[in-house]
């Protein structure tokens, strides 16, 4: 989807920090920087950064967030918090960066990406010697949690680690871990998250 084309998450973005779901998210930044701690001099790329959950945490804590997403609406929603050192970027990531990044962060973007490998590839590539990636998303689950996946954009029931890490390892990333990271509860079901690290690994 090009930035010029109608995101279906425009329409969502007014709403989308009150939704029930977002404010169980709202648990996933502190313990994101606990594993992913920073000095204040980082320039990190918040990846589907949807209204900012993660680039409002972090932007106290580095030099500069970018915002990249491909929703006009989301992003706007997010400028309209006034967050002074974050930059919103609307586009595909294969369209090309502004610059290489210490961090990468990810929040409940990666399963509405159809293609992964690449999108890990695009990564590593933007990753400065020694960047980070921090990438929080669903463990695999049976399709229960959106119901209606194709009409969401869902291109994957979430992830096993084991071949997450695999295609992780190809991309160029090393040092690639998991843990379990939060738990989010529709109705009578709990559906964990996990928090992926990693490096670029060296050449």
């Amino acid at each position: 989807m090009t930035a010029q084309t109608r995101n279906p998450f425009d329409a969502r973005a007014r709403d989308w920090d009150t939704r029930p779901i977002s404010r169980q998210l709202a648990d996933v930044p502190p313990r994101l920087l606990a594993r992913l701690p920073l000095t204040g001099g980082e320039h990190v790329l918040d990846f589907g950064a949807g209204t900012g959950l993660l680039a409002a945490a972090i932007a106290p804590h580095a030099a500069s967030v970018t915002a990249l997403d491909t929703s006009a609406g989301m992003l706007q929603v997010l400028r309209e918090k006034g967050l002074p050192n974050v930059q919103t970027l609307q586009q595909d990531i294969h369209d090309g960066l502004p610059r290489r990044y210490d961090a990468i962060v990810s929040c409940m973007a990666l399963h509405h990406v159809a293609d992964l490998p690449a999108l890990l590839r695009a990564f590593a590539h933007a990753l400065a010697p020694g960047g980070r990636v921090a990438l929080v998303d669903l463990y695999a689950e049976d399709g229960s949690f959106h119901g209606d996946n194709a009409a969401k954009g869902v291109h994957h029931l979430g992830f096993e680690p084991a071949r997450l890490q695999r295609q992780a390892e190809d991309a160029g990333l090393a040092d690639v871990g998991f843990e379990e990271i939060a738990r989010i509860q529709r109705e009578s079901r709990a559906y964990p998250l996990f928090l992926m690290t990693g490096r670029r690994a060296e050449p």
